[in-house]
């Protein structure tokens, strides 16, 4: 028994056809907010057994996770290559629009793109054409307006998100991966299903008013940075695609734009209330 869904995160649908649901599977609670509908911008197949594709060539290794390999311009992306049971291969077509989930006979265990990082290895790829980036980040809605809280593991994201979680009128986009993309009317950011510690999801999408570089610190300070400082520190706790000269090419001018046009601080900050009380001090 298999059924066809549509995801939609970062204002992109994707169309997953032939999801198995077999042994009680289902849609992960994180990803139900995002069920929608619509002509979609991106198709995911499933498939079973092993694509062969001549001249393979490694590109990127992110082990034990995944590894990266092309064949004349198709990417292969192996996800847990050496587990048994639990492997997968993505493969990306040229032009992004179409991919394959291929789940070895032998796989019998969360077949679904849901578990690991398929869907979001597949955004990555899709947004570096020119669409956007995922930060490592919190993202806050207030009235309307959109404040980024950044920072790599253990930085204060998930206890950013609870503190604002005790205030009234505030939507929590995500709690750990945010895209951020440019638009006519500037630059906006959109929640996602990949959670942190805090399991903050969203669909939303709001218009990016103000960031944040969090560092755990012993009193709450806010500096401002400049456009380069910033940029330095996007790119750290991001997930541009690395393997793509192209897409490094773009993740780097839309930091650029995004830090010339949003403003930028280093967020120094006691992780409790008092840290959301000298934000809000001093965004009037």
């Amino acid at each position: 028994m298999s059924k066809d869904i549509k995801i939609r995160v970062g204002a992109e649908l994707v169309y997953i056809g032939g999801y198995p649901r077999t042994r009680g599977q289902h849609i992960p609670a994180a990803y139900l907010p995002f069920v929608s509908d619509g002509k979609a911008d991106l198709s995911l197949r499933f498939l079973r057994g092993e694509p062969e594709f001549a001249d393979e060539q490694k590109r990127f290794e992110s082990t034990p996770v995944w590894t990266l390999y092309h064949s004349n311009g198709t990417r292969i992306i192996k996800i847990y290559e050496k587990i048994p049971g639990v492997r997968r291969i993505l493969v990306l077509h040229s032009g992004l629009s179409t991919a394959d989930l291929y789940f070895p006979f032998s796989t019998d265990i969360a077949v679904d793109p849901f578990s690991g990082p398929t869907l979001e290895l597949l955004m990555i790829n899709y947004l570096a054409q020119g669409r956007g980036v995922i930060v490592h980040a919190c993202g806050i809605e207030k009235e309307g307006e959109g404040f980024l809280f950044i920072g790599e593991s253990g930085a204060g994201k998930s206890t950013m998100a609870n503190l604002w979680n005790t205030d009234g009128g505030i939507e929590i986009l995500s709690d750990d991966r945010i895209i951020v993309r440019k638009s006519a009317e500037g630059f906006r950011m959109y929640g996602t299903p990949w959670h942190g510690e805090a399991h903050f999801v969203s669909p939303r999408a709001v218009k990016l008013k103000e960031i944040f570089f969090l560092r755990h610190a012993g009193q709450n300070e806010i500096h401002p940075l400049n456009s380069v400082e910033a940029v330095q520190q996007l790119l750290k706790c991001s997930f541009p695609p690395f393997w793509d000269a192209g897409g490094m090419e773009f993740a780097l001018e839309l930091f650029s734009d995004l830090s010339a046009a949003v403003p930028c601080y280093q967020l120094d900050f006691k992780p409790d209330r008092s840290a959301i009380d000298y934000i809000l001090m001093n965004d009037q």
